[in-house]
C-alpha cells in the first residue's frame, strides 16, 4: 500500500473511532445532545452502533498492519454504505427542518463529519477499486 492509501484509511479509522468513543463512553451525553433524549433503549442502540464502529476501525487497523488491501472490498464498501446511509438520514432531518428534540446545528455538524468520511471513502474506493475486488 502506498502513503495515500494509508492516510485515507487512517482518516477513516479516526472517523470511526471518534463516533465509537462518543457512542460507547459518552452514551448518555451523546444521546441527549445528538438525539435529544435519553432512555435505556436509546443507550443500548447507541452502544451497539459504537461496537459496530469500533469493530470496523479494528478491521481497518488490521488491514494497515498487514499492509494488504487486495480483496478487501466488502469491508470498505460496508464502511462507505454506512456513511452514505447515515448521511442521508441526517440530511433528511436538515432538509425537513425537523430535528426533533435536538438542535439542527448538532445534526448539521454530524452530517458534515459523515460527509467528509464519505468523501474519503469514495476517494479510496475509486483509487483502489481494481485491487480491492481481486481475491
Amino acid at each position: 500500500m502506498n502513503k495515500t492509501n494509508n492516510i485515507l484509511i487512517i482518516l477513516n479509522i479516526i472517523f470511526l473511532l471518534y463516533y465509537s468513543i462518543q457512542l460507547l463512553i459518552f452514551t448518555d451525553e451523546f444521546s441527549i445532545s445528538n438525539l435529544g433524549s435519553f432512555n435505556h433503549a436509546i443507550a443500548g442502540l447507541s452502544e451497539i452502533i459504537g461496537i459496530i464502529f469500533i469493530s470496523l476501525a479494528v478491521s481497518l487497523i488490521i488491514i494497515i498492519i498487514r499492509n494488504k488491501i487486495k480483496g478487501q472490498i466488502p469491508i470498505f464498501f460496508t464502511i462507505f454504505l454506512i456513511q452514505l446511509l447515515i448521511l442521508i438520514n441526517f440530511l433528511r432531518y436538515i432538509f425537513t427542518n425537523s430535528p426533533g428534540e435536538t438542535s439542527i446545528e448538532s445534526i448539521t455538524y454530524n452530517a458534515l463529519i459523515f460527509f467528509i468520511g464519505l468523501i474519503v471513502s469514495i476517494i479510496f474506493l475509486i483509487k483502489n477499486y481494481k485491487i480491492l475486488k481481486q481475491f
